[in-house]
């Protein structure tokens, strides 16, 4: 038993010793640990990596990468609120925002009202669309997507809340989107190809929303004159 108990402990030790964020340069890991908007996937270091994973994390578990970036967003179709079937063509002709989270999810609650005033503030964007894509945490437990509330429609009543809200009832598309932290944002360019991704906005600070607006408008800009 103790040789159990100490070859336990050493490997314990050894994983701590092995940080990868400590060969980071300081700069590499200030943008790790703010885990701000990114348009490119980080380079050149060794990534952490949850057991079983091949995303790359922070120190709270949040990636830093996003294996889509420069893909086109993949075909699904979803219902809205009003039962209607939306596709991945509601991304055409337009640069999109999509908001992927859940009733489930604490930070994503957390979150709400960030979403709620970038909702508001895209719709001053002739140019700009907002969607999101509620999602249970797995396809093998999509009984628990609503959480407290049991239902979008009661969560938005409650709130104030209203803005365009996909059902991906068993997790499929979350699958697809390969989302590996809720809520995660994307911003999708008017050929559905996905050009920038980051997580929770309310780690930023109260400017968070102003802030995620000039970097997607920064994007678009350069899109622009590219």
């Amino acid at each position: 038993m103790r040789s159990i108990l100490m070859a336990i402990a050493a490997g314990c030790l050894l994983a701590a010793c092995s940080d990868p964020a400590s060969k980071m340069p300081e700069e590499t890991k200030a943008q790790l640990a703010d885990t701000g908007f990114i348009t490119e996937n980080p380079a050149g270091f060794e990534a952490t990596r949850l057991a079983g994973e091949d995303v790359p994390r922070d120190k709270d578990g949040r990636p830093f990468a996003y294996d889509l970036l420069g893909e086109r967003a993949p075909a699904f179709a979803l219902e809205d609120l009003d039962g209607d079937i939306v596709t991945e063509r509601v991304f055409r002709g337009q640069w999109t925002v999509v908001d992927v989270w859940g009733l489930w999810c604490g930070d994503c609650l957390v979150d709400s009202p960030y979403v709620a005033a970038l909702a508001t503030a895209i719709e001053q964007d002739p140019d700009l669309a907002f969607l999101s894509i509620h999602t249970p945490p797995s396809k093998a437990r999509y009984g628990d997507a609503y959480g407290r509330f049991g239902s979008i429609e009661a969560f938005f009543e409650q709130k104030g809340y209203s803005y365009p809200t996909l059902i991906d009832e068993d997790a499929s598309v979350r699958d697809q989107l390969l989302i590996a932290w809720t809520p995660s944002y994307l911003l999708i360019d008017p050929d559905g190809v996905i050009r920038g991704y980051r997580t929770d906005l309310s780690v930023s600070g109260d400017d968070a929303v102003k802030d995620f607006l000039q970097a997607v408008a920064k994007v678009r800009a350069d899109a622009e004159e590219s």
